[in-house]
């Protein structure tokens, strides 16, 4: 008989507003959820390294985290921004292999830990969200060829343009994205002085709001159109 406790629940709550738990039943949500682990990070702490070994996912109960790769010359490149009830570091889980990224905490964040082992042996008896696992692998790599072609056909404004908006479009009706002037710049491949004269002319336009740590999204439409391909 599973031990039903007030932060099992609340885990098993959280995962079933994850697309990727979603078609499990409430029971194997709630086993799983006895089997994750708590983990605070501070603003800046680092999560995972690159090429450490790989054992767990993690869930973002709340905070952000930010996932990236640091080039030989020292230079960081973004690869991606995760938030509350988004799931990381699990595609290193099926080749077994060592992490591909360094993995970074933007915020004060809070997640839970899932081994492969214990996330997997649920998968197997569950062929929907063994489905849900791949077509969101599926995302990550269209995601990442997409990411590929606006480098090759986007200038930089539009570059900037394009991913504040991704961003803003990852948190339904929160205007604010917070993300440092540095990371945007690491992730659109400019420099931070580049980068800081097109969010200025992007702020002219009045499609967005320049703040201290963050930047809010004044226009959407506005913003849109400074897309040119």
């Amino acid at each position: 008989m599973l031990t039903q406790t007030p932060q099992t629940t609340a885990i098993a709550d959280l995962l079933g507003e994850i697309a990727l738990f979603r078609p499990l039943w409430p029971e194997e949500r709630l086993r799983l959820a006895a089997l994750m682990r708590q983990r605070r990070f501070a603003k800046g702490e680092v999560v995972f390294h690159k090429d450490d070994p790989a054992t767990h996912l993690f869930v973002i109960a709340a905070g952000s985290v930010k996932i990236s790769i640091q080039e030989e010359t020292g230079r960081e490149v973004l690869v991606a921004v995760y938030r509350g009830g988004d799931v990381f570091g699990e595609l290193a889980l099926f080749d077994e292999g060592p992490r591909s990224a360094t993995v970074t905490a933007l915020t004060d964040t809070i997640a839970y830990t899932l081994s492969g082992a214990d996330l997997f042996a649920v998968l197997e008896r569950n062929p929907k969200a063994m489905r849900q696992l791949l077509a969101r692998l599926t995302r990550i790599v269209r995601r990442l060829s997409g990411q590929v072609g606006d480098f090759v056909f986007l200038d930089l404004e539009s570059r900037v343009a394009k991913y504040l908006l991704d961003l803003s479009e990852l948190s339904p009706g929160k205007r604010e994205v917070e993300l440092t002037q540095d990371d945007l710049a690491s992730f659109v491949g400019g420099t931070r002085a580049a980068v800081n004269r097109c969010l200025a002319d992007l702020e002219k336009v009045g499609a967005i709001t320049l703040g201290r740590r963050h930047i809010e999204i004044s226009d959407p439409q506005k913003l849109r159109e400074q897309i040119r391909y």
